[in-house]
């Protein structure tokens, strides 16, 4: 029968309580390593790696908390109407950087303009077909992780980049609010690896223009003509060393290529891709030439199958244009669905508040499957006006990650997930947990038919903490919103979790594991419970438990619903309290729970009434906008049609409706005296 959440079923047990087990190591490994069923590309690296985010002592943290107030300055400089003639899309918000953020591991800085629907569901920038274009050139370069890209403009364009003397000023003025902040980003990347970047790259003519811009803000000379060739990198130098403080260590080469999405048929078609194809070939061209005449410039990345000699007699042969190359896994958050970055294009957008993204079985702008028109918007905690969740600052935006305040910011207690391996893991590949989370057999061999297509990998495997949990709570999937926010159970029920843990005073003291790591939403709870129970996927279940119980001091276990009840069963617990719920749909059976959660923690467990509470930003990854894990359900797999090969994310109605947070007296007439003495009206 299929299962619906409606019967009850609750049990405790209480035990003894648990031991306090040894803190987690960094370069703690499991023996039993990496055994991932699902097929992938192995040139991206293995699926247990991934990008934690930005150091928790860097200075990435403030920056990427401090960005303009882009939807007001492009309404206020451009002389559009709000939410009418607005430039920039706002509602999945901004992405800013695809690469390395720890110190001194960056060689080839890239920036453009490639900031689109799939980087919205990614959260990193260069993930669609141009990133893919481009990750292909590196490549060949002998570059396969020693890079890092940001965008010109740090939110997705409606349109292109326009000549509006308005909008050249805002894209390229030096005073421009946007500039200026890009320019900040920018030096701290020169800052941070000032011994070890080697080589700008300008993807398209914004790209381009802001490599320019900065340059000659910082010493150089440089024309966005020739594609950069005629750039002069070498009075950066003395420039970071006079106003930084730093010895810049390497020549910088300068390079310029074409935007390869101007090989649209509505851009330009055949002679556009002739004209990437060569801007290309120049680009790798000039690299040879600079690499053989400086042999120790550039050195090959360890990934690099080549000795440096063949590297050498590569580059010397030429480069062609065409294909992709897959993006590794490290470059983004743990469990992002693999179909981002496998190749090109893998989402399109259904008008402005909603990406779908599609398998490679599916195709483009399918139009077949049936979706919500407008998914209802649940009340997850807001404040009075409808126009904020509980929890975000004054100058917090719903579709932004959190800002940064002096102040308030703790490498202690981050406002997001470092992933599996915690703060310290984040450029050091993958751990025990991050290994046990993608190592599961094959699952339809054990009669579990789930319905995601292969091609998505792995998503939503898990949440919270696997260091210091005192609560772990299994739980059986309820919504298709993990797809999108890579982090398990953040719909609607998940919320509902959340505000039970809370009420229990579990704090953020809770790992929380999806009870299978694939969709299986609407199957047969039978198979489930039968295949779930197999000895082969209960070994990964008591991998994973064990790997958080050695870091943490686990004194209740939660399952939730009858897949999770029965893997809780299957791994035979000892030594802590036992709570079983079949679904969250009864007061009388959550507000057990929770006594006896707190009673197991010795806290003091308050009434549950059956709300939501939105999900703490220290559960999801890094540059996860603050409406997801909010509102409801946000994410629904398509139905009758081609099922599993379709997804749709929605921004909530509430966002949509929102008008851009309005400028300061002092920033309006900032920017208005500004514009005054640099643009001709």
């Amino acid at each position: 029968m299929q299962f619906k959440p409606t019967a009850l079923l609750l049990a405790g047990v209480m035990a003894a309580s648990s031991c306090t087990h040894s803190p987690f190591s960094p370069s703690q490994r499991d023996p039993q390593s990496v055994n991932v069923a699902l097929p992938y590309d192995a040139r991206r690296g293995s699926p247990a790696e991934y990008d934690a985010g930005a150091p928790a002592d860097s200075k990435w943290i403030e920056l990427f908390g401090s960005t303009p107030n882009y939807r007001a300055l492009g309404v206020e400089a451009l002389g559009g109407t709000a939410k009418t003639d607005e430039k920039f899309r706002w509602e999945f918000g901004p992405m800013w950087y695809r690469g390395r953020l720890t110190p001194e591991s960056v060689k080839v800085f890239v920036v453009g303009q490639e900031g689109a629907q799939d980087e919205n569901v990614s959260n990193r920038a260069f993930t669609g077909s141009t990133g893919t274009r481009t990750q292909r050139f590196l490549n060949h370069l002998g570059i396969h992780r020693s890079y890092l890209f940001l965008n010109t403009f740090v939110y997705t364009i409606n349109g292109q980049l326009e000549d509006d003397p308005r909008f050249k000023w805002i894209e390229q003025g030096e005073e421009s609010p946007i500039v200026e902040y890009r320019h900040k980003l920018f030096d701290n990347m020169m800052v941070t690896n000032a011994n070890t970047v080697a080589l700008f790259m300008g993807v398209g003519s914004g790209g381009k223009a802001s490599l320019a811009t900065w340059i000659n803000a910082r010493g150089g000379k440089c024309s966005t003509a020739w594609e950069l060739k005629n750039c002069d990198t070498r009075g950066m130098k003395q420039w970071f060393k006079e106003n930084r403080g730093i010895e810049v260590k390497n020549d910088i080469l300068a390079i310029g290529v074409p935007h390869p999405g101007g090989a649209n048929p509505n851009l330009g078609g055949d002679a556009a891709m002739e004209n990437i194809k060569a801007g290309f070939s120049g680009a790798a061209q000039r690299v040879a030439a600079y690499k053989v005449a400086n042999k120790n410039w550039l050195p090959q990345d360890i990934d690099e199958k080549a000795t440096p000699e063949e590297l050498i007699a590569r580059l010397q042969a030429g480069y062609t244009y065409k294909g992709y190359a897959p993006i590794p896994f490290r470059d983004f958050a743990f469990n992002t669905n693999w179909r981002m970055g496998s190749e090109g294009t893998t989402s399109n957008r259904w008008g402005a508040n909603s990406i779908q993204v599609y398998s490679d079985a599916g195709a483009y702008n399918d139009k077949n499957s049936q979706f919500p028109y407008k998914p209802q918007d649940l009340d997850s905690g807001m404040n009075e006006k409808k126009t904020a969740l509980i929890g975000m600052g004054p100058r917090d935006l719903p579709y932004e990650s959190p800002r940064y305040y002096a102040g308030k910011w703790s490498a202690d207690r981050p406002d997001f997930d470092y992933g599996p391996c915690g703060y310290l893991r984040y450029d050091q590949g993958a751990c025990a947990l991050s290994e046990a989370l993608v190592s599961w057999p094959n699952m339809k061999n054990l009669g579990i038919n789930y319905i995601s297509h292969d091609s998505f990998g792995y998503f939503g495997t898990y949440r919270g903490r696997g260091k210091g949990a005192q609560v772990y709570v299994v739980m059986d999937q309820t919504s298709h919103d993990d797809f999108f926010s890579a982090r398990a159970v953040t719909g609607a029920e998940g919320q509902k979790l959340q505000a039970m843990l809370n009420r229990a005073g579990v704090g953020l003291n809770y790992f929380i594991q999806r009870s299978l790591p694939v969709d299986t939403l609407g199957m047969n709870t039978g198979d489930l419970v039968a295949g779930a129970t197999k000895p082969e996927m209960t070994a990964v279940y008591k991998r994973i438990y064990e790997i958080v119980a050695r870091n943490s001091d686990i004194k209740a276990v939660v399952a939730v619903g009858p897949v999770a009840k029965a893997i809780v069963d299957s791994l035979q617990l000892s030594g802590v309290q036992i709570v079983q719920l079949q679904d969250l749909n009864s007061l009388t059976a959550d507000n057990e729970a929770i006594r006896m959660i707190s009673q197991a923690l010795g806290t003091q467990a308050g009434i549950y009434n059956g709300e939501l509470m939105t999900i703490p930003r220290e559960d999801l990854p890094y540059h996860s906008r603050w409406w997801m894990g909010s509102s409801g359900d946000r994410g629904y797999r398509g139905e009758n049609y081609s099922q599993g090969n379709y997804y749709r994310v929605y921004a909530p109605q509430w966002v949509s409706r929102l008008y851009p947070l309005s400028l300061t007296k002092e920033e309006k007439e900032d920017l208005a005296a500004k514009m005054k003495k640099h643009v001709k009206q």
